[in-house]
Formats: structure tokens, C-alpha cells, sequence
């Protein structure tokens, strides 16, 4: 399900009786809302491979050159970033299941908490260079945003000072 970022109107149970009281039409939110048609930024559910939260990003009617360059960076930075969590949670369940299979054998399939931490280790350790890598794009990546969005807030700002000098 998607749910507004910001607000939620359907925290509890109350919040429903209290629409459904009113007979208010409630939102469909099984489906991906468009962009279009959104005034709020909204969450879906955590993607099954990659655990990564979509996001739907509202598009407004008045947006400028620079608010799109931000919103295609962001939603680039999004694709990638499940990509890469795609790629790493199907390796690591695939090498999981494989050491399970080896190492529990002969205990009914199970193995012991320290046998999983030695896994572990060993697979932190072989995709060591991996998630630097990732860390190191990923950080690159956050800080070309974050250039992108001051430079937004900023047009922002003077398109607001300028509307107020005309009034």
C-alpha cells in the first residue's frame, strides 16, 4: 500500500470510522498513484528483493528546469540504489542458503548462531570492496542532490522575494 509521506490520514482505526462516517470516498492506495495527479510525495512499500521504499514523487504543474533536474536525479539515485540492494540481498540469501545446506546437514538443518556469525563475517569480508564502493558512489550521488536542492530552495526563495516587490 502507499501512504502520504507527510501525512496519514489513516493512522487508526478511528481515523477510518471517522471518514467512513462522513461517507467520504477513501483513497485507493493499493495501486502506484501518478505523479500527476498527487500534491504530496508518497511511500510505497518496501520492495520485496531489495527492501528499498518506492517513492512517488508529486510533479507540480509550475515546475522549473532546475526542480526537474533534482526530481530525475533523485528518482536516478532510487533506481540505482535498488538495483544495487537487488543484486547484494539475491547473492547474500542465495550464499546463506548454500552454507545452511552445507553446514546443517547433520543437525536437522539447523545451524548454530556462531556458525551463521562466521558466514557473516566472511561475507561482509568478501564484498568488503563492494560496499565501499556503494558507500562512496552513494555519498557522491547524496551530495550532488543536496547541491541540486540548495540551488532549488535558493530559486525558490527569489521567485518569493520577487513576488513580493510586485505586490
Amino acid at each position: 500500500m502507499y501512504s502520504l509521506k507527510l501525512h496519514n490520514i489513516l493512522k487508526n482505526a478511528s481515523g477510518v470510522r471517522k471518514l467512513c462516517r462522513y461517507k467520504c470516498k477513501l483513497p485507493v492506495l493499493n495501486e502506484k498513484p501518478d505523479p500527476r495527479n498527487i500534491t504530496k510525495d508518497y511511500v510505497g512499500p518496501p520492495d520485496k528483493k531489495s527492501n528499498i521504499r518506492p517513492y512517488v514523487r508529486n510533479i507540480p504543474k509550475d515546475e522549473t528546469a532546475l526542480e526537474k533536474r533534482l526530481r530525475h536525479l533523485q528518482e536516478e539515485v532510487e533506481k540505482w540504489n535498488h538495483e544495487f540492494w537487488s543484486n547484494h540481498n539475491t547473492h547474500f540469501y542465495q550464499e546463506r542458503e548454500e552454507f545452511i545446506k552445507t553446514h546443517g546437514a547433520g543437525n536437522n538443518g539447523e545451524v548454530s548462531a556462531d556458525k551463521m556469525s562466521e558466514f557473516y563475517k566472511a561475507f561482509l569480508d568478501k564484498n568488503r570492496k563492494n560496499h565501499f564502493r556503494y558507500n562512496f558512489s552513494w555519498y557522491s550521488k547524496n551530495f550532488e542532490m543536496l547541491k541540486l536542492a540548495f540551488r532549488v530552495s535558493l530559486e525558490r526563495a527569489l521567485k518569493r522575494v520577487k513576488t513580493k516587490r510586485l505586490k
